[in-house]
């Protein structure tokens, strides 16, 4: 496949690039950060809507695993960047062992205790930063038949992808926003931003994965899942700072002028339809370069 493509000339490199750039987001994905949202994430997932919408998501996902054979009694998996554990938690119904992988101590102890909680004693959890770690001095080289990443920012730029296939000795799996409609950011990009400020889930990351696993002589296999939710949404300036971090505005007078608007509005309906993408490939079935 590497000669079949070479014809596309800057193709590669295009994708490539396109898909190194979400690294320089980590910034503001830090382990401190996510130990300090930690608990808001974790109250959300008992909250009515939030956690109806997550579990349906996972459940969904789980269900297309298995039907490719994967998540089966004698496999090892690892979800890295795995948050509160939900997936962990499904896949540990039907696999060997499953892991759940995190840079933030509190999902770790959190996803620890619910295991314990449940009587699951196939389901761990550790933390690890896959930006830091040394994979084979941890002992994860070629450690799972299936490693699985989905919406973390545990996966971004070259150094990440990498280690996740290394960490792999069959299947990776990727899951991302293929597109993302809101109805109260959208409102609020238009009555507040001339309708200029867009969703940071745009779609790229799943875009541009997919092309550069392709390109590198991968076979990528794409799964669709679409979660559709509608709220009351309360104002709080923590729900602003979320609006203006999704919006890709930075500026603390963009949250003060978002806060102002949700108070002066009260209590808002919010209309959400989420198509989420998985990418799933087999790491040993390469018929190019490996481009990383």
């Amino acid at each position: 496949m590497g000669d079949k493509w070479a014809n596309f000339g800057t193709e590669l490199p295009y994708f490539k690039e396109l898909w190194y750039k979400r690294g320089t987001s980590r910034g503001v994905h830090t382990a401190e950060v996510w130990e300090e949202r930690a608990e808001e994430w974790i109250d959300e997932l008992s909250d009515e809507n939030g956690g109806k919408s997550m579990t349906e998501r996972v459940r969904s996902m789980a269900s297309y695993l298995r039907t490719r054979g994967l998540l089966q009694g004698g496999d090892t998996v690892a979800d890295v960047g795995c948050g509160p554990g939900l997936f962990v938690m499904e896949f540990a119904k039907t696999v060997k062992q499953a892991v759940g992988i995190d840079f933030a101590e509190r999902f770790v102890k959190y996803g620890n205790e619910l295991a314990l909680n449940n009587g699951i004693s196939n389901a761990s959890f550790e933390r690890h930063d896959l930006l830091e770690i040394d994979v084979d001095a941890a002992g994860l080289s070629k450690k799972f038949d299936l490693v699985f990443a989905s919406i973390t920012p545990a996966v971004t730029g070259k150094e990440c992808l990498h280690k996740l296939m290394k960490m792999s000795r069959a299947m990776c799996c990727n899951v991302s926003f293929v597109n993302v409609k809101d109805s109260l950011l959208e409102r609020i990009s238009t009555d507040l931003f001339d309708g200029k400020a867009k969703h940071r889930h745009d779609g790229m990351g799943f875009y541009s994965l997919f092309n550069f696993l392709l390109l590198s002589g991968y076979y990528p296999e794409t799964f669709y899942c679409t979660i559709e939710t509608n709220e009351k949404v309360i104002p709080s300036r923590r729900f602003a700072e979320d609006i203006a971090f999704n919006l890709r505005l930075n500026l603390p007078e963009d949250i003060e002028k978002i806060l102002k608007y949700l108070e002066k509005n009260g209590e808002m309906e919010r209309h959400c339809l989420n198509r989420y993408g998985s990418i799933l490939w087999d790491t040993r079935i390469c018929d190019g370069h490996a481009q990383f």
